[in-house]
């Protein structure tokens, strides 16, 4: 295709062709085969140098470059047809222009056709007698084209109801006369269609004040701007009032000057509109309102994958919730209820929300109280999350599967992001902070786009819904309609989410988000992160001590064969646990400053569950009979005193223990321990009867008398005997 492009390349001047390009004119002098034969005009640059005419080449290619940039200008073609003198090109009327035209012309065409036949003679005297006939043939020949060029539906808006059921043609002009019908046909004799435009566009825009008056009302205007915002009216008043005092003193000088005019309303408006709009909206509004409302966006931010761009900000909702304890609560414990905020009186609540900019989905949406000190890690860390479970939970036809590492990531630089721990999270994630001045929500429009779709689709919808200002609050008071408790909030935000804000199809997009980012998904998988990574960055760190049974966290014991090695004889100390409610199937571990370490669970049914598995398995413990926990408690009592007189016999036995033997015993207690580390690396057991042997294969020949079958290494630790 490249070739084709370079054997036949798109040719958009001609000899003679005037045209401007980054404005500068020129005209083509010659077609070569290695491209145009420019004369280019004198002009002056940017830098105020001035360049004479000159003769210069320019390849096809650059041409149809600066063609696709949209630099190249076409000012003259040598076939294209030329105005009058004086007059506009055809491309530059405006439909308006052209309607008033075509409504000439179709009576311009009925007097010529009467000319033809011989009932009318080009004389202003029969224009004049027939005129009436002239006017009604003409509209409905104009009537016809419109039928005919713009159809039923552009007919329908050119016509307009009058009483009577009767439709009337919406004339630009006033009723026309003889007199008007011969000039224009005479003219339209002389240059054609292009005589019959007037010169409407010409009209308007000047003004009969002048001089004196303009400077004196533009003076008054640059006073009465100010921060207080006063409006047009109060402004034209004020202006007016500073003539009447003006003219009032010219009367009493020696020699009495001339009075200034008095303007209306309407000229001082546009004289505000023409002094300063930028420096109106500053006076009256401050620069950085002013800024943020006329400040140019130009092509905006550009994206081309999923998670490329996250935005994150918070959003305090304008919806008064019930903050009542409900059974939706009952896993939490009291210091945990109060943190919430849990205490059944109405409040605000403040969403913190991540969306992905690609797709527009939304990648995390919680309430956030405003005690927590960690806010941008819980909102980093639901980006991360696979949400299914919270959708599925909810009832949402839909699935908010959105989930992933970004790339980077726009916040602002406010104190509740700005911290080490912020920036320490963000970069053990290979993620780029990008940090929004506060203030300057343009920075983030695709976020605060969302707030506003949130507060108006369903907030409004809501009973409780606070208002902006006292003004549009009137005499509604929210905190006595509210009765949105926090569960049921909670459960029509997610639904909000999921079914209705996924599934609603985005302008910008062509489609729904959920659509777009399957699309996105199908083009490019986003990018995920381990658990390790996950506990690590996202994680509680708390100090433990090891046993020889692994290490204890959140009632689970962890264990593998190198935290075995870690934990034995003198190495006993205190290490550092990072637990992560994610994945509670392991840890991570380390000494010091040492490398981290994950250590599995022990035991193998906790691989893969989450913090959720585990509230629920501690809340059926509590429900164990009181009698059997009695009956556990003697036992173990029991226990203990058989176990101290154990130890006071064992004593009469002397040991010794060299360094050698020391590490033989020490891979001695650790062979046949059993763990889901270990279990995982050898796979599933076999039933030693599950197949037959055959006499054959147990030949003493090949293997010897005492060899067993199989490598003592590949034998599963519980199956070794001594």
């Amino acid at each position: 295709m490249a070739a084709i492009a370079e054997k036949h390349p798109r040719v958009f001047l001609e000899k003679g062709c005037e045209f401007t390009l980054k404005h500068r004119g020129g005209t083509v002098v010659e077609l070569r085969p290695e491209g145009y034969l420019i004369r280019w005009d004198e002009h002056v640059d940017k830098d105020g140098v001035c360049h004479e005419s000159a003769m210069g080449m320019m390849s096809y290619k650059d041409i149809a470059v600066e063609n696709d940039y949209g630099t190249l200008r076409i000012v003259k073609r040598p076939q294209a047809s030329t105005p009058r003198p004086g007059g506009v090109s055809r491309v530059q009327r405006t439909k308006r222009e052209i309607a008033r035209m075509q409504l000439k012309r179709a009576y311009v065409q009925v007097a010529n056709a009467l000319i033809k036949k011989g009932e009318l003679r080009n004389i202003r005297d029969d224009f004049e007698k027939l005129e009436d006939r002239i006017a009604a043939e003409g509209e409905v020949r104009h009537r016809r084209m419109l039928r005919a060029a713009e159809g039923r539906k552009q007919r329908s808006m050119a016509l307009k109801a009058a009483p009577g059921g009767k439709t009337r043609e919406v004339f630009e002009y006033p009723a026309p006369n003889g007199r008007t019908f011969f000039k224009w046909y005479r003219t339209w004799q002389k240059q054609g269609d292009e005589g019959l435009f007037d010169d409407y566009r010409k009209c308007g825009g000047a003004s009969r004040y002048f001089g004196e008056l303009r400077a004196f009302v533009g003076e008054q205007i640059q006073s009465l701007l100010d921060m207080d915002r006063t409006h047009f009216g109060a402004i034209a008043v004020g202006v007016q009032a500073a003539i009447q005092k003006e003219n009032a003193r010219r009367e009493q000088l020696p020699v009495p000057q001339g009075k200034l005019e008095m303007p209306g309303y309407g000229y001082i408006r546009n004289r505000i509109l023409d002094i300063a709009p930028f420096d109106h909206a500053i006076r009256s509004r401050g620069f950085d309102v002013a800024y943020r409302d006329l400040h140019a966006v130009g092509v905006g931010v550009k994206t081309s994958r999923a998670l490329e761009r996250v935005e994150i900000d918070e959003y305090t909702v304008d919806l008064m919730v019930l903050m009542k304890d409900t059974p939706f609560f009952d896993d939490l414990s009291k210091s945990e209820k109060l943190f919430i905020g849990l205490n059944g009186k109405p409040q605000r609540v403040t969403l913190f929300a991540a969306i992905d900019v690609h797709t527009r989905c939304l990648l995390a949406l919680q309430i956030v109280p405003e005690k927590h000190e960690n806010i941008l890690r819980s909102t980093v860390e639901l980006i991360y999350l696979d949400k299914t479970s919270i959708s599925d939970a909810a009832g949402c036809e839909c699935r908010w599967e959105q989930f992933g590492a970004p790339e980077e990531i726009v916040l602002d630089r406010g104190a509740k992001y700005v911290s080490n721990e912020a920036y320490e999270i963000l970069a053990a994630l290979g993620i780029t902070n990008l940090g929004a001045p506060a203030g300057k929500p343009w920075l983030k429009p695709y976020i605060e786009r969302v707030f506003r779709t949130l507060h108006s689709d369903l907030l409004a919808r809501l009973p409780g819904r606070t208002f902006s200002n006292v003004v549009a609050k009137g005499e509604n008071d929210p905190e006595r309609r509210a009765s949105l408790k926090l569960e049921d909030f909670l459960f029509w935000l997610v639904r909000w989410v999921v079914d209705a804000y996924h599934t609603k199809h985005h302008a910008a997009l062509g489609m729904t988000p959920a659509q777009a980012w399957n699309l996105a998904v199908m083009q490019s998988a986003p990018r995920a992160i381990t658990s390790s990574e996950m506990r690590l960055a996202f994680g509680t760190r708390v100090p433990r001590k090891p046993t020889r049974t692994g290490i204890r966290a959140m009632y689970i014991d962890y264990q593998s064969e190198a935290l075995m090695t870690l934990c034995l004889g003198q190495r006993m100390q205190d290490i550092e646990v990072a637990w992560w409610p994610g994945d509670v199937g392991a840890i991570e571990v380390r000494i010091g400053n040492g490398e981290w370490l994950t250590v599995p669970a022990a035991d193998k049914d906790w691989i893969g569950k989450t913090d959720v598995d585990l509230i629920a398995w501690l809340s059926a413990q509590e429900d164990t009979d009181a009698a059997a926990r009695e009956t556990r408690l003697r036992t173990i009592s029991l226990i203990n005193e058989m176990s101290g007189q154990l130890k006071m016999l064992r004593k009469l036995v002397a040991q010794q223990r060299t360094p050698e033997e020391l590490l033989r015993t020490e891979a001695k207690f650790a062979r046949h321990v059993v763990t889901a580390e270990r279990q995982h690396a050898y796979g599933d057991y076999e039933d030693i009867l599950a197949g037959t042997i055959e006499a054959d294969d147990l030949s003493e020949a090949e293997f010897g008398p005492d060899e067993p079958t199989t490598p003592a290494a590949d034998i599963p630790p519980d199956q070794l005997m001594e």
